[in-house]
């Protein structure tokens, strides 16, 4: 630190100060980056870059991998540092690691993924250019963890919302069906946080579709909520409400996800029709309407305005 002092002074003195005159004063003194690099920081982008190596250095042991994708996800946060993730080489590496042996590295990397496409047009046109989504989704379907699968949901979630190009790729790869299935998945698994997470997409995507305040280069196509209903959801969503009724903790949280995807769903006359039409549906309501702890009020009133209007 005294070095550097005098640094500081040797070079912003003036003539009328203590420093040396031109005659007598030494060159300017060059700083050792590694003093610089103690003092301010390294960059980002060479941050992220070792993050990366540590990640993928076969030596590094497991939780240390994980700790280092802490940091590269922190780092991404910042909208700068997730648009250099394609500059720096990152995108393919990330996507090599949604398979890795070790399954909080998996999950690690898909919340890194997650965290750079938010909101990010950049980020996502280059995730789309290496053909990422496909690879997410098969991670979401078929991994056995499943926090991993939450994970890659929440990444699909990223890419798609206020994303009209990466909805369409995502539809294009039979994304719906994939979503479809991913939910049957986790009722039958009783996996109450991965189908609230999956019903509140699928709530998002449609409120996206009806938002006429959405600019239409960023809205989903209108025929979206429909084609939601066709492909059964709406029985899904039911199935749902009844399967974690008897739940304590989770009852309550996914029939409110579940009421507020509908109620979304509604707002269409064709999805109205299709939500009114599920006797599935009825019944799951008619069994919270009869007790006190499996929805809060609110959401069984706000089905019985659709069903009443």
């Amino acid at each position: 630190m005294e070095s550097l002092l005098k640094w500081a002074v040797l070079n912003t003195a003036t003539a009328n100060e203590d420093a040396p005159h031109d005659a007598t004063r030494p060159a300017p003194q060059k700083l050792d980056p590694a003093v610089i690099d103690a003092i301010l920081g390294k960059p980002a982008s060479v941050q992220m870059t070792e993050c990366m190596e540590a990640v993928e250095h076969p030596s590094t042991p497991s939780n240390a991998r994980i700790i280092a994708l802490d940091d590269l996800e922190m780092l991404v946060e910042n909208i700068d540092n997730a648009s250099n993730v394609e500059p720096l080489g990152l995108w393919p590496r990330l996507g090599a690691l949604y398979t890795d042996k070790d399954a909080g590295v998996r999950s690690g990397a898909l919340w890194v993924s997650a965290t750079a496409l938010q909101h990010n047009p950049r980020a996502q046109g280059a995730f789309s250019k290496h053909g990422l989504l496909a690879s997410v989704l098969r991670v979401l379907e078929a991994d056995e963890a499943a926090g991993v699968r939450a994970k890659a949901l929440l990444c699909v979630s990223a890419f798609i919302r206020a994303n009209a190009a990466g909805l369409a790729e995502f539809i294009a790869l039979d994304g719906l069906a994939l979503l479809k299935r991913a939910l049957e998945s986790a009722v039958e698994q009783g996996l109450a946080a991965l189908a609230q997470k999956l019903l509140f997409l699928l709530g998002a995507v449609v409120d996206e579709a009806l938002d006429e305040n959405t600019p239409e280069e960023l809205r989903p196509a209108a025929r979206l909520p429909a084609a939601i209903a066709d492909l059964g959801f709406i029985d899904i969503a039911a199935n749902a409400m009844l399967r974690f009724a008897n739940d304590n903790d989770a009852a309550a949280a996914v029939f409110g996800r579940a009421a507020a995807f509908l109620v979304s769903l509604s707002g269409t006359g064709e999805g109205k029709k299709a939500v009114c039409a599920s006797t599935l549906l009825c019944q799951a309501v008619d069994h919270a309407r009869a007790s006190d702890t499996i929805a809060d009020p609110a959401d069984v009133q706000a089905l019985d305005d659709v069903f009443n209007q």
